[in-house]
C-alpha cells in the first residue's frame, strides 16, 4: 500500500534519453575510462559508486549503470529549488549492450523521495536487485527525514532506503520508511554511517550489507519483501577500515570486496579495494592469510588500488559476469590530470573504469588494473567465448644489499643526524635495535613537530626495508600513534609507510604530502599496505621515471608473506632523505629492529 500511495503522490516519471539500438556490434576492445554519454551526447564526467545490473528481461543482453547523486556535467546548471553551482542527478541511469559503452536513460529519481530522505540528504551509492520479478534499486540516504530518526534535526542520521520498479529504467517507486534506519553510535546526533548498501541470495534467504568507517561494515537477514531487514546484525568489515561493500558467489565461495580510505580527495584519494571469503554471506570474510576483515588488525587481499599511472583513488567497485561468464569489475578512478570536478566545492571527480577478474587460486585478481591501454573488451553476446586477458609479464628485478643497520653498537652510526633531536631519554640503542617513545608530535600540513633521524639514499632505484614494533594495546588510541619511516625532501614533501594505531585500528598507512599545491587542493592523502602483526616488517621500493619517483609499499607479519599496497608518484629529487620516525601521541613505545637499503635492478 504505501508504494502505491507515494507513487500516487509524487507522480513520479523518468524522463526517457535516446534508446540505445538493441543490435549495436559490441566494442572489440575498449580504454578507460569508459565512454558514458549523457541524452545530447556529451561525455558525463562523474559516475561515482558504480553499480551494474543485467536486465534479466531482455532478450538481448542489456546492461544497466547506476551512479551515485552528483554533478554529472560541467555545463549543466542548477534546476528551479537547487542551491549552489551545480545540479544534481538523483541517481543517473545509463543503459549498454556491450558493457563499454553507455548511454544516459534519466534519473531515478526527480527529486529526493519525500517522507524519506530530508531536503538535502545525498542519495548515494545505488544497488540494483531483480527479485521476484521486480527490480529494486537500494540506496543510502545520507539524511532521513525526521519521521524516520530517533533524533529530529539531525543531518547525519543516514539510513538504506530502497524503490521498486518493473523496469531497470524506472519509474522507480520509493518505500515510505527504511529498510534499515539509523543507528545511534552515542546520545544526540551521533549516529553510526548506514551507508553502501548490498543485497545478495543463498536461495534460502535475501541478505543485505551496509554501513562504513563509521561503525564498521554488519551485514543481516532481508525479509523476503526486499523492504526491511530483520534478525541480529554481524559486523563483517572493521570501523574506519571498510566501507562499499560488494559481494558475489563463486565456487562455492562468497567473496566480500570493500574499499578503504578517502573516496574523495582529488589528486591524493589512496582509495583501495580489498577481498575476504566465507562459505556463507554472513562471514567471516578472511583474506587468503586467514585475517578477518572485521578484525581490529583488519585483514583484507589487495585486488583494487593505484599502480603508478594517472588513475588514482580507485574503489567502490561492482563485479560480475559478462554474456561469455568472464568476470569484470566496474569501479570510480580519479584521472590526476583532472582530479576535480570542482576542487572549490570539493567535488573529487569520478570516472567509470573497467577491468577483467580473473579467479586465480579461489582469488580475485585484477591484473594490470586499473588500465590505461587498450585492451580486449567484454564478451556481450550470449554464448561467446570469454576473450583472452591483455596481460604483461613484470620484468624481473633483484636487491643488491647496501647496507644494514641493526642499531646494536654503542653510539648511532655516522650515517645518521636527528632533525629536531628528541630527548636523549626518548631513545637507546640496544640488542633489539632502536628503540624510540613515541611523541605527541607529527608530520601533517602544517604541523612539523616529530623528531626525525635521518640518512642519504642511493641514486638509481633501490628498496628500503624496516622491522617495527609498536609497543600499544589492541584497543589503542585515541590519536594516530605509529611508527615507521618516511623518504622526505622536506616537512611537507614526502611519502610514508608506517604502522598506525588509532581508535582501536591497527592498519600499515601509506601517505603522500606536497607543496605547494594548487587553491583549495589536498596537501595530505593515505591508503593502506596490508596488516600489521605484533611485528611488522615495511618495505618500499622507489623507481625513478623520467624526473619524477614512483614509490610502492608492501608489507609482512612475518618477513615473508609480502602484502602488495598502492604506488604513489612524487618529485623528491635526490636530495630526498630517508627518516625513522615514532610520532602521533605519547606514552608508547616503537621498536625500529632492522634498517636495510637495498639497489633494485632490472
Amino acid at each position: 500500500m504505501g508504494l502505491q500511495r507515494n507513487l500516487a503522490a509524487l507522480g513520479l516519471a523518468l524522463a526517457l534519453g535516446p534508446a540505445v539500438p538493441a543490435h549495436a556490434a559490441p566494442a572489440a576492445a575498449y580504454r578507460n575510462p569508459l565512454p558514458v554519454h549523457l541524452a545530447n551526447g556529451a561525455p558525463a564526467q562523474n559516475c561515482a559508486d558504480p553499480a551494474v545490473l543485467r536486465d534479466a528481461r531482455a532478450r538481448s543482453p542489456t546492461w544497466y549503470l547506476y551512479c551515485t547523486s552528483d554533478p554529472v556535467s560541467k555545463t549543466e546548471r542548477p534546476l528551479p529549488g537547487e542551491s549552489g553551482p551545480w545540479h544534481f542527478h538523483m541517481i543517473a541511469i545509463y543503459r549498454s549492450t556491450d558493457l563499454v559503452n553507455w548511454n544516459y536513460v534519466g534519473d531515478a529519481f526527480a527529486d529526493r523521495p519525500a517522507g524519506l530522505a530530508a531536503p538535502t540528504s545525498g542519495l548515494w551509492a545505488p544497488e540494483p536487485e531483480y527479485m521476484g520479478g521486480r527490480y529494486y534499486l537500494y540506496f543510502t540516504v545520507t539524511d532521513v527525514a525526521d519521521a524516520h530518526s530517533p533524533e529530529a534535526g539531525c543531518a547525519r542520521d543516514s539510513a538504506i532506503g530502497v524503490a521498486v520498479a518493473d523496469s531497470p529504467a524506472g519509474p522507480w517507486v520509493p518505500a515510505a520508511a527504511p529498510v534499515v534506519g539509523p543507528r545511534r553510535a552515542g546520545p544526540g546526533c551521533d549516529f553510526h554511517w548506514t551507508f553502501d548498501p548490498k543485497v545478495v541470495d543463498d536461495g534460502a534467504r535475501k541478505w543485505i550489507y551496509y554501513g562504513s568507517y563509521g561503525g564498521g561494515v554488519f551485514v543481516q537477514p532481508l525479509r523476503g519483501d526486499g523492504l526491511s531487514a530483520e534478525g541480529a546484525p554481524r559486523k563483517v568489515g572493521a570501523a574506519g577500515r571498510y566501507e562499499g561493500a560488494e559481494v558475489v558467489r563463486h565456487g562455492g565461495w562468497w567473496y566480500l570486496f570493500a574499499s578503504t580510505t578517502d573516496c574523495c580527495n582529488g589528486p591524493l584519494t589512496g582509495y583501495a579495494v580489498y577481498a575476504g571469503r566465507a562459505r556463507t554471506p554472513a562471514g567471516p570474510f578472511l583474506d587468503r592469510l586467514g585475517q578477518d576483515m572485521a578484525a581490529g588488525r583488519a585483514g583484507g587481499t589487495p585486488v583494487l588500488f593505484q599502480n603508478g599511472n594517472r588513475w588514482v583513488g580507485v574503489g567502490h567497485n561492482t563485479v560480475f559476469p559478462d554474456a561469455a561468464g568472464q568476470w569484470w569489475t566496474i569501479y570510480h578512478g580519479i584521472d590526476v590530470r583532472e582530479p576535480f570536478f570542482s576542487a572549490r566545492d570539493k567535488l573529487t571527480r569520478r570516472l567509470a573504469l573497467l577491468d577483467r577478474i580473473d579467479w586465480v587460486d579461489g582469488w580475485p585478481v585484477a591484473a594490470g588494473a586499473p588500465s590505461d591501454a587498450a585492451r580486449p573488451a567484454p564478451a556481450a553476446t550470449a554464448g561467446a567465448r570469454p576473450r583472452a586477458p591483455a596481460r604483461q609479464a613484470a620484468p624481473a628485478e633483484s636487491a643488491r644489499p647496501l647496507w644494514t643497520d641493526t642499531f646494536g653498537a654503542a653510539r648511532l652510526d655516522e650515517r645518521w643526524t636527528w632533525l629536531r633531536p628528541p630527548a636523549d631519554a626518548a631513545w637507546s640503542l640496544g640488542r633489539d635495535g632502536l628503540t624510540l617513545a613515541t611523541a605527541a608530535t607529527d608530520l601533517h600540513v602544517d604541523t612539523n613537530t616529530a623528531s626525525v633521524l635521518r640518512t642519504p639514499l642511493p641514486d638509481g632505484d633501490y628498496r628500503v626495508e624496516a622491522v617495527v614494533r609498536l609497543d600499544v594495546p589492541d584497543a589503542c588510541c585515541a590519536t594516530a600513534v605509529q611508527a615507521g619511516f618516511v623518504v622526505m625532501r622536506d616537512d611537507d614533501n614526502y611519502v610514508k609507510l608506517v604502522e598506525m594505531a588509532h581508535g582501536g585500528l591497527h592498519q600499515v598507512e601509506f601517505a603522500k604530502e606536497m607543496a605547494p599545491v594548487p587553491a583549495h587542493y589536498p596537501r595530505y592523502g593515505n591508503t593502506v599496505a596490508g596488516t600489521p602483526g605484533a611485528t611488522t616488517w615495511l618495505r618500499l621500493d622507489v623507481h625513478r621515471v623520467g624526473g619524477e619517483e614512483r614509490y610502492t609499499a608492501y608489507s609482512s607479519r612475518d618477513g615473508n608473506a609480502w602484502v602488495g599496497g598502492g604506488t604513489w608518484t612524487h618529485r623528491l629529487g635526490r636530495e630526498a632523505r630517508l627518516g625513522l620516525v615514532a610520532m602521533g601521541g605519547a606514552g608508547h613505545r616503537a621498536v625500529i629492529g632492522r634498517v636495510s637499503v637495498a639497489r633494485l635492478s632490472r
